[in-house]
């Protein structure tokens, strides 16, 4: 399977790249004076020392990557600390009012995935438990060491105000656009094109063909020689049945960024590349995890509880859906299997859905997974609760007249579903906790389609 592919990634020993993935980094960091402790008098520093870190920071970013790159992360740190906080706004906080890292690490994780598709390596939970026990978030082993060592000193607390996550977030997407840069650098030497020079339209367009078929197959394209790239972009282009869409995009990208253009320069190219990896991830579940879903749909059980009969599920590889033939110690590690009845147990579509092994390994820092169509259920909720716990009654309305796609507004909730939630606000004094277990177990009841089971932390693996 495509998604199942292993690669060596991006090659950490090109000197160039690895200097620049640090800096950037480091002045996302250090330019914004983030000391490792934060003490009460940080926490209630004033907006203008504030405003003027910011600033710093931003004229560090410039010095790599140019005024264009400030203007862009100066209007994303906006749209990322606005996208963040209803999440923050629901998250347990301590008496300073900031998340725990476990806390920031979820943050973290929802942001990327949902502007991007991105799931970043060592962010996603280990088995269902959202521990921030390894280094730099999670993200440490891969990182250059130098900027793990500064990671792991700037970040050794266990608590983010709603700022210091939005720098994160940025830090992150930093990061992916150095990896962008030095793919390009990398394709430019491996075609033989002078990076100094333009190319003409056809030239241009081969070669970011040629970076997107190696990018999606999770190739390293440093390691082929020029008629190997070559041969290999033909082939993917020749068998992998979502090229077309892909290169649809391409295309789309390259009208929006450089429109009427006839010569594109290395700046021009990177910017287009960029366009299409900030879409790339949607486009991705749109189309890929799009069509698994609809094929896992057409064998559910007619009661329409998210589940397919583990007999059907195989029939269906039998006859001709190749996705759906996986072994079933493999799937019950993974999560996938309801065996509540032993004699037929049955595949929970949305956590196969969801399940590592359909990920694309694409970069050194992300994979390229389906959506999780249930964060945006839980967020819709985050912003009209607007705080970390509610009461059942308040919950039930919300949910009664919130769609999806597969379950309309305005409906009545089940006496069942009304009871289970009842009983989980009893566990906690009357409330409903939103980001707590037994919540997440309600969902997947009220929204079966939509949210996966979450299974006790532990009992799970990611696999791939």
């Amino acid at each position: 399977r495509q998604a199942r592919q292993t690669s060596p990634g991006l090659d950490p020993s090109q000197p160039d790249f690895v200097t620049m993935l640090a800096r950037a980094a480091a002045l996302v960091l250090v330019g914004l004076h983030i000391p490792c402790c934060f003490s009460q008098e940080f926490l209630s520093s004033s907006e203008a020392q504030s405003q003027a870190q910011q600033v710093a920071f931003l004229a560090q970013l410039e010095e790599i990557f140019g005024s264009g790159h400030r203007e862009a992360t100066e209007s994303r740190l906006e749209e990322i600390t606005l996208a963040l906080q209803p999440t923050f706004v629901s998250l347990p906080k301590n008496a300073r009012g900031t998340v725990s890292a476990s806390s920031a690490r979820y943050m973290l994780h929802r942001l990327l995935v949902q502007r991007h598709g991105w799931h970043v390596k060592g962010l996603a939970p280990q088995g269902g438990n959202w521990s921030a026990s390894s280094p730099g978030l999670g993200m440490g082993s891969h990182l250059p060491k130098g900027l793990l060592d500064l990671i792991e000193k700037q970040l050794a607390h266990d608590d983010f105000d709603l700022r210091e996550v939005a720098v994160l977030s940025a830090t992150v997407e930093t990061l992916v656009h150095g990896e962008v840069v030095g793919r390009v650098q990398s394709t430019y030497e491996v075609l033989r094109k002078d990076p100094k020079s333009s190319l003409r339209t056809k030239e241009a367009m081969q070669l970011i063909d040629t970076y997107m078929t190696m990018f999606i197959a999770g190739y390293n394209i440093s390691q082929y020689t020029t008629s190997q790239a070559h041969r290999q972009r033909e082939n993917i282009v020749m068998s992998w049945d979502y090229w077309a869409h892909t290169h649809h995009l391409i295309r789309k990208m390259q009208g929006m960024v450089a429109p009427g253009m006839s010569e594109f320069s290395l700046s021009d190219i990177v910017k287009i590349l960029e366009a299409v990896h900030e879409r790339l991830g949607r486009h991705i579940d749109e189309r890929n995890c799009g069509d698994m879903e609809k094929r896992l749909l057409r064998i559910e059980e007619a009661d329409g509880t998210g589940r397919a009969r583990l007999s059907d599920f195989y029939s269906s590889y039998l006859n001709g859906t190749w996705q759906f033939r996986e072994r079933i110690d493999y799937l019950r590690q993974l999560g996938v299997l309801d065996e509540s009845d032993p004699s037929v147990p049955r595949v929970i579509i949305p956590n196969y859905l969801n399940m590592q092994a359909n990920c694309l390994n694409v970069s050194s820092f992300y994979d390229l997974c389906c959506i999780d169509s249930c964060d945006d259920l839980f967020g819709q909720l985050e912003r009209q609760i607007g705080a970390p716990h509610a009461t059942p009654e308040e919950i039930i309305g919300l949910v009664s007249a919130l769609p999806s796609a597969h379950v309309p507004g305005s409906r009545i909730l089940s006496d069942a579903l009304v009871k289970k939630l009842h009983e989980v606000a009893e566990h906690h004094e009357g409330q409903v906790p939103l980001h707590g277990r037994l919540f997440a177990q309600w969902m997947h009841f009220a929204y079966p389609r939509e949210c996966s089971y979450p299974h006790v932390a532990g009992t799970t693996k990611l696999m791939s």
